[in-house]
């Protein structure tokens, strides 16, 4: 039985709650909440292409999707904070049904309410239409959309399960991650959160409308149907979310060039319906949401896990070869591209290792550390934490997934236990406005980096070299 049946016997639990309603390539509707129904089984998770067996998906899948999920703790007197979690999945994989998305165990602490969210994936949330106007003319960023209506929702009707909507904490792995910092730059959100705590994913996924376009083309070619993009609303839609999967580079690298030519947001500030106003890292800097207490984390060897299980697809074949990519796809000289590259090519590493590391450095690293200090300096609230290994194991992407809900990974070991708590007491402490276990940058941008598990390094000073490393060379 999947951990998100089961129940804490102080907690109380809403399944399935339908909080908008969207037709294909359509923007989302809010809908009110219904008290007379039982929410007592899972909603349908995202319509998906590819092995959905993981996702713990006891009532399927569907694009008629938008549902979330509640916990709060049995006894509740005052209003308690909230803390909505979006999940990861590359912008294509994933749902609330998984038990990786079980903010029930944030809600058995009693210190928080906690919400879980699905949003639409692959074609159906990202796929970039707009440009085509007629019945397209609102299908750009429409994940992003569902998530702003999800939090719309709870606005109205947090207040009924026992939760603050005026102190509302937006947590988020990877994509998750990605999405909730990418509101910082969405007007249409604002005042619909107050804290953000972002796990493996930072300030830096926004994809040029051009790369965008090109992926749409791809699909629309797919189908034969340049000329007529509306004929995309009568596509079998798994044949659709297998023709967008289609479009992704086999090799996981090939995401992290500076174009960030990866299923994500879309910079659609072109667009007369556009979401995006500005850059999350522009909204940093200029300060406009220095209200926002921010947590920023990454763990010591994000890429690894493509190092580990995609080692073929991860292969630069050479360092002569990942030289000549990585200044190829971040447009900078070879030059510049060996200097850096030399700074991981140590301790007898293989090639796929030496990528393993720079890329960990260079799209989790690097921006979360640039995106914490140009908050801090323009006066907001900045928390930056490493997670490193523990117990011989990796700190690949992923690994604090379970605490961040406050779940405890099966077959954890005790110091994996410890880990994951410190990650669920850093989200609560965060939600409750108090000081983290470890102090914020300063308005200088002075660093401090928590470091957690046996990390290699001192985790401040290896932020200090990495910003060093890649100083002058863009990360947009």
């Amino acid at each position: 039985m999947s951990q998100i049946t089961q129940r804490f016997s102080n907690v109380e639990e809403w399944l399935g709650i339908p909080y908008a309603k969207a037709k294909r390539f359509q923007k989302p509707e809010l809908l009110p909440f219904d008290n007379s129904l039982p929410y007592d089984q899972k909603g349908p998770a995202p319509l998906q292409a590819g092995d959905t067996s993981w996702l713990e998906a006891d009532n399927g899948f569907s694009e008629d999707c938008l549902n979330l999920n509640v916990w709060a703790p049995r006894d509740r007197s005052e209003p308690l904070p909230v803390v909505v979690y979006v999940h990861g999945g590359g912008w294509v994989l994933g749902s609330n049904t998984q038990t990786t998305s079980n903010a029930a165990g944030l809600a058995h602490t009693e210190r928080v309410v906690g919400v879980s969210i699905n949003y639409r994936l692959g074609p159906f949330g990202w796929l970039s239409l707009a440009q085509f106007g007629g019945r397209l003319k609102d299908a750009t960023n429409l994940g992003l959309q569902d998530i702003i209506t999800a939090l719309k929702w709870v606005k109205v009707n947090i207040a009924k399960f026992g939760g603050d909507p005026n102190n509302v904490t937006l947590a988020g792995h990877s994509a998750g991650a990605f999405s909730i910092l990418s509101l910082l730059g969405v007007p249409k959100a604002d005042g619909l959160y107050h804290h953000i705590a972002a796990f493996s994913g930072m300030p830096a996924r926004l994809v040029p409308a051009w790369v965008s376009e090109e992926r749409t083309l791809q699909v629309l070619k797919r189908f034969d149907c340049q000329a007529d993009p509306e004929k995309l609303l009568e596509i079998d839609a798994y044949e659709l979310a297998e023709a967008m999967n289609a479009t992704q580079a086999d090799d996981p690298g090939v995401p992290h060039g500076v174009d960030n030519n990866v299923i994500a947001m879309t910079d659609d500030r072109h667009l007369p319906n556009g979401l995006i106003a500005k850059h999350p890292m522009e909204v940093l800097e200029s300060g406009a949401h220095k209200d926002i207490d921010i947590l920023f984390s990454s763990t010591s060897q994000e890429t690894y896990w493509w190092v580990l299980h995609k080692t073929n697809e991860f292969d630069p074949g050479s360092i002569q070869e990942l030289v000549e990519e990585f200044a190829h796809s971040n447009r900078i000289t070879l030059t510049k591209a060996r200097q850096i590259i030399d700074v991981f090519n140590v301790d007898d590493r293989t090639p796929v290792e030496v990528r393993g590391d720079l890329l960990t450095a260079f799209s989790f690293t690097l921006p979360q550390t640039r995106g914490a200090v140009a908050h801090a300096r323009a006066g907001g609230k900045a928390h930056l934490l490493a997670i490193g290994p523990v117990a011989d194991d990796y700190a690949v992407h992923g690994t604090e997934m379970y605490g961040i809900v406050g779940q405890t990974s099966p077959n954890a070991s005790e110091a994996q236990k410890i880990r994951d708590l410190f990650v669920r007491d850093a989200v609560l402490d965060l939600a409750e406005g108090k000081d983290l276990a470890w102090p914020a940058l300063s308005a200088t941008g002075q660093l401090y980096v928590k470091g957690i598990g046996d990390l290699p390094y001192d985790a401040t000073k290896h932020a200090e070299s990495i910003l060093e490393t890649f100083a002058g060379v863009k990360r947009p």
